[in-house]
């Protein structure tokens, strides 16, 4: 296997020029894994093979004017040139990060499974320049607080004999979500539902606030005037108003296995589930009332 990996755009670009000569050019970095580079590890077109360089056996980074490189190709009668003046060799770290990326997209999954997370790719950048091998892995750091983005840091710690070691990496995430957009301003207390609200697919960014999920329309209203078009997020979420201050409520009190009913006014707004004061219209006394549905109430 070549121990050469093209790094920026193509590894080889071979172009035919006057004469039918091919002509090759330098790339501005490549990766390594052996000190010794030969032609043909740059190019694999060219005609002879020959010893480039020698990098020195502890570097991690070697740089060489491709000036030094052209010369020795034109020694041998091969013509190339240089997309810059300094040619960087990276020495090749790393180790199988296939566990690693199911790991995160797992999180991701288990994170955004309600609102439908289709995750296309996740791609690491290795920063610490060492190679393990997947066995070697004790744990993967990966914070909470990066579900919330599409971009970000974290590390793996690797067993290594009697210490363990962090190894950084970066990742990128490529990723859609389920939203719910309305189509029509709402106001204040108005519910969320099918006629007023459409389902979207939108691309994974940052989540400053949890996405309103499908299975909330006609279960929530918005807290306060929501314009078209607007993503809707939990925090401008607030449960459906079903009772208005001044409106009647039958409320029901059990006594000795018997139920009775009678009617309270409303002193505030409320939805289900909240607990409101009412009053009774003839004694004038104010009760606690916890609200069950449109209209009725129980008393606490």
């Amino acid at each position: 296997m070549n121990i050469f990996t093209k790094v920026l755009l193509s590894l080889l670009v071979s172009i035919e020029v006057c004469f039918g000569v091919g002509y090759f050019i330098l790339e501005e970095e490549y990766l390594f894994k052996d000190t010794k580079v030969y032609a043909k590890n740059i190019f694999k077109g060219v005609s002879e093979d020959f010893l480039l360089l020698e990098i020195p056996k502890n570097a991690n980074s070697f740089q060489v004017k491709s000036s030094q490189l052209i010369e020795k190709f034109e020694s041998v009668g091969i013509h190339i040139g240089a997309k810059s003046p300094i040619i960087t060799f990276k020495k090749e770290v790393g180790g199988n990060t296939d566990g690693i990326k199911a790991h995160i997209a797992g999180l991701f999954f288990q994170e955004y499974q309600k609102n439908n997370i289709k995750i296309h790719s996740i791609k690491l950048e290795q920063i610490t320049l060492t190679n393990f091998e997947e066995e070697n892995i004790k744990a993967i750091d990966f914070s909470t607080k990066l579900l919330k983005r599409k971009e970000g840091t974290f590390n793996i710690l690797l067993r290594e004999g009697e210490r363990d070691k962090k190894v950084f990496f970066k990742y990128s995430l490529d990723a859609t979500l389920e939203g719910i957009v309305l189509v029509k301003p709402l106001s204040g207390g108005e519910s969320i539902n099918y006629q007023n609200a459409k389902i979207v697919e939108i691309s994974f960014d940052k989540i400053n606030s949890a996405l309103m999920q499908k299975n909330q329309l006609g279960q929530v209203a918005v807290r306060s005037y929501t314009p078209r078009d607007v993503l809707i997020t939990e925090d401008r979420l607030v449960k459906p108003r079903v009772v208005k201050k001044g409106d009647k409520i039958l409320v029901g009190i059990k006594e000795g296995g018997v139920v009775l009913e009678f009617i309270l006014e409303s002193q505030k707004n409320g939805g289900i589930g909240d607990v409101i004061k009412a009053k009774d219209l003839e004694s004038k006394k104010i009760y606690e009332v916890k609200i069950q549905s449109k209209g009725r109430g129980e008393l606490l």
